[in-house]
């Protein structure tokens, strides 16, 4: 039976026309009731920082994580669309758990349009049995920009890994972790880990003001044991080539989310509020032409967020649908590149979008707007920190180089010291 969810005021308003449709309404039903729990603790959560490990496994249970998977392997089928209206519809409720299956999804995504293989077929499996993959790529060593510490060599028959990780997001809740390594020979690897095999330790030491749950610390490899099957040599023919903007455009929809969140959190507060300034311009705030001029600015600053969302969003659904099809190399890195540039200019429009949205709406209300039982901050926090991940001064500058100098948008980049 299908739980039927009563949708608030604000968010009855349908942002996006294209989001709009019966396959979208109905995978969001399907999690309704698990979404309505999550947005029930999400402010104790920010509050007293409880990691949502509770909510993980609401969302696994109902069938969350296996989302995108065909039906036929016991997935809901959703699309790429689809999929992403289910993340800002989701991060709406709490930032912090849309984030947390970035690695997740994009795992998800690369298996299934890699070739057949046995390997796609052991990850397909597993995410169908429940298992949720983190990511383990970043480092705070002392490595340079191009080049990594942790390390894969081989020990006999197989293989052992060595290394720490941080920026882990999602990895203190994953059954699996992809590692990013280099080998003997000095080649960059993908390892798939599993988190509790002997070697493995996750430390929960993220210590960002925002988005504080989503497990993005230390993890540690010490020695751990690794199967041939499980490693991934880079330029393995398989997987898709929006994976750069796919994963972008995980942190845009948990933006996104953030701004519809402010645009009801906004609404529900002035729609409660009985008190006014005496210099105001109504009897009420809900009558203050002011206040009500003040809303409509937010609710459309989340518009633009939404629709530049949906934008990037469709070119990486037609990404997919062409690789999907078998077309030729040509065709799909035709789409990638749009889908690149797409989601570039997305950056641009929905972090300043929703940035604004975050501290606006502070306008609608007076002190008590700032009251630490409501939480309100936890909006701008989280979104300024999801806006820190890829800085996007560097994407404005990109694009214009694109536009004067021409060559090619990169979907790839590198943290690290200097190499200069």
């Amino acid at each position: 039976m299908t739980d039927t969810i009563a949708p608030s005021l604000a968010s009855q308003i349908r942002y996006t026309p294209g989001w709009a449709n019966d396959r979208a309404a109905s995978h969001k039903q399907r999690f309704a009731r698990a979404f309505e729990s999550i947005a029930s603790g999400a402010v104790e959560r920010e509050r007293s920082r409880r990691l949502p490990f509770d909510e993980i496994e609401t969302l696994r249970d109902a069938g969350f994580t296996r989302a995108t998977l065909p039906v036929e392997l016991g997935g809901g089928g959703a699309s790429v669309t689809e999929l992403f209206e289910l993340l800002a519809h989701l991060a709406q409720h709490d930032s912090n758990l849309a984030q947390i299956f970035r690695s997740h999804f994009a795992q998800v995504e690369r298996q299934l349009l890699a070739p057949t293989s046995d390997r796609r077929s052991r990850v397909l499996e597993r995410i169908a049995n429940g298992a949720i993959y983190g990511n383990a790529s970043h480092e705070r060593s002392s490595a340079k920009v191009g080049t990594l510490g942790t390390r894969i060599s081989r020990s006999g028959d197989e293989f052992r890994l060595d290394g720490v990780k941080f920026y882990s997001t999602g990895t203190l809740f994953a059954d699996w972790v992809s590692v990013s390594a280099v080998d003997d020979e000095g080649e960059f690897v993908g390892v798939a880990v599993d988190t509790s095999a002997d070697g493995v330790t996750r430390v929960d030491d993220w210590n960002g003001f925002g988005q504080r749950m989503t497990g993005s610390g230390t993890t540690t490899f010490e020695g751990v044991r690794v199967p041939e099957a499980d490693l991934v040599r880079r330029g393995a023919k398989g997987g898709p080539g929006h994976g750069g903007a796919f994963v972008q455009l995980v942190l845009l929809a948990a933006l996104a989310g953030i701004g519809r969140a402010v645009v009801s959190d906004a609404t529900d507060f002035v729609a409660s509020r009985t008190r006014v300034f005496s210099h105001g311009s109504a009897s009420t705030a809900a009558g203050d032409p002011i206040i009500q001029e003040t809303l409509g600015e937010l609710s459309a600053l989340a518009f633009q967020a939404d629709s530049a969302l949906f934008a990037a969003v469709q070119r990486v659904q037609e990404s997919h649908d062409l690789q999907a099809a078998g077309a030729d190399d040509d065709a799909v890195a035709a789409i990638v590149a749009t889908a690149e540039e797409t989601t570039a200019h997305a950056q641009l429009v929905v972090i300043d979008a929703v940035l604004d949205a975050t501290t606006r709406l502070f306008d609608v209300g007076g002190a008590s707007a700032t009251d630490t039982a409501r939480a309100f901050d936890r909006h701008w926090r989280n979104a300024r920190t999801i806006a820190s991940h890829n800085p996007h001064r560097n994407k404005a500058r990109i694009i214009g180089d694109f536009l004067l100098n021409g060559g090619a948008l990169s979907n790839t980049w590198q943290t690290g010291e200097s190499a200069e």
